[in-house]
């Protein structure tokens, strides 16, 4: 009998980047939910660098054979051992030595996502979330654009494939990366609900944030990109038509690549006279997040840019009607219930939002949800079918 394929699955993202860890905990939650036949083919290892919550370690605990972190298998952080890495960094190009040691160590026959110089001593894969750099180069300082350059340069010069979550992205890889473009390979994932997601309460959640029962849902991070500015010059558009439809917003208020940002959205709220129609909650927990898109008349997703989106596949999974600007990666996701808007204009968002605001009722929609989860069970398991797919064409 033939031994499981043992993968290793690096953690990514954390406070500033949610998305990164969403995007890892997602792909093993489609791993967890293949057949029995077929997920007694592998066995899953998750790599961190700090101890994972508890919350997140118990909704993972029946798929992953084993945990590493700073605590628990990696190699402590001592003098010696830093001073071995340092140089392990500068002489061997090594990204991060103490995964490369576990990775030694535990031989494993598949590792994602992961970069090093000395990728064909391993059986892995990159992954390039998007080039929103190239696109958007005012949103970054000179040395991030940098940044990112070498890191995406490095990854196609030395890493045998790599992975892009849409076709979207994978276009764009192929065109500034052309003398590489065969190493590209399409992951678009999907995002896996929680029971507790059906069993909460909408309405109590939305009396907890002392929100009325009308309201659109924006569920992004405060940066420059994600283009609230844009949504406020639509309520107020609105306004002077006689409409005031509200919105409530969740996320991280703080651009750490413009700390005065928030206070641009602040004073724009208040100068265009939204301050009873515009709701800022911060980040708040996830559970409280999906009971308010439940309760929500719809989502909105201004973006300037995006990669294959966390949200949209959230709000999908929820039977939600979406929002969303016309960038292709939207396009080429295109949720069900949704419309798209000109992302460079203003009016084109307020007809739709007026549109939704004189149709749509509070949710939740029970019937649309049931039917939206049972829709997701086939292309969960595609997606997990995917990786599996491109982890044994590199195996």
């Amino acid at each position: 009998m033939n031994k499981p394929l043992k993968i290793g699955l690096i953690m990514q993202g954390g406070r500033d980047w949610i998305g990164g860890s969403e995007y890892i905990k997602n792909l093993i939650l489609a791993l967890g939910s293949l057949p029995d036949e077929v997920r007694s083919t592998f066995e899953i290892h998750l790599i961190s660098s700090d101890p994972l919550s508890h919350e997140l370690k118990a909704q993972l605990s029946n798929y992953v054979v084993a945990f590493y972190h700073d605590s628990q298998g990696l190699a402590p952080r001592t003098f010696q051992n830093r001073s071995r890495w340092y140089l392990a960094r500068k002489l061997f190009k090594m990204s991060d030595p103490r995964v490369e040691e576990l990775i030694k160590q535990q031989q494993f026959d598949f590792v994602y996502p992961f970069v090093t110089k000395q990728s064909r001593r391993y059986r892995a894969a990159a992954w390039i979330p998007d080039f929103q750099h190239k696109y958007l180069p005012k949103f970054f300082t000179d040395s991030e654009i940098q940044g990112r350059d070498h890191s995406h340069s490095f990854i196609a010069k030395h890493c045998e494939t790599v992975v892009l979550s849409s076709k979207t992205a994978a276009e764009d890889f192929k065109k500034f990366f052309p003398e590489v473009a065969e190493k590209a390979k399409v992951l678009s994932f999907k995002t896996s609900s929680s029971p507790s997601w059906y069993e909460g309460n909408p309405e109590q959640t939305q009396q907890k944030y002392n929100l009325g029962d009308r309201f659109f849902l924006i569920s992004n991070q405060f940066w420059q990109h994600k283009n609230h500015l844009l949504v406020f010059e639509a309520l107020k558009l609105l306004k002077n038509r006689g409409l005031e439809p509200a919105v409530v917003c969740t996320g991280h208020i703080y651009d750490h690549r413009k700390p005065d940002y928030s206070d641009t959205l602040l004073s724009t709220i208040h100068r265009l006279g939204l301050a009873n129609q515009v709701h800022l909650l911060g980040l708040i927990p996830k559970l409280d997040q999906v009971q308010l898109m439940r309760r929500s008349l719809a989502v909105l997703q201004p973006s300037l840019f995006e990669g294959w989106s966390t949200l949209v596949e959230d709000a999908s999974l929820l039977g939600k009607a979406m929002i969303l600007s016309d960038l292709p990666v939207n396009l080429e996701q295109d949720p069900p219930h949704s419309v798209f808007f000109d992302h460079t204009s203003a009016e084109s968002l307020a007809q739709q939002i007026e549109v939704f605001w004189a149709a749509r009722s509070p949710g939740p929609d029970m019937e649309a949800e049931k039917q939206a989860l049972e829709n997701s069970h086939a292309d969960i398991q595609a997606y997990g079918c995917r990786f599996l797919e491109i982890a044994k064409e590199i195996i």
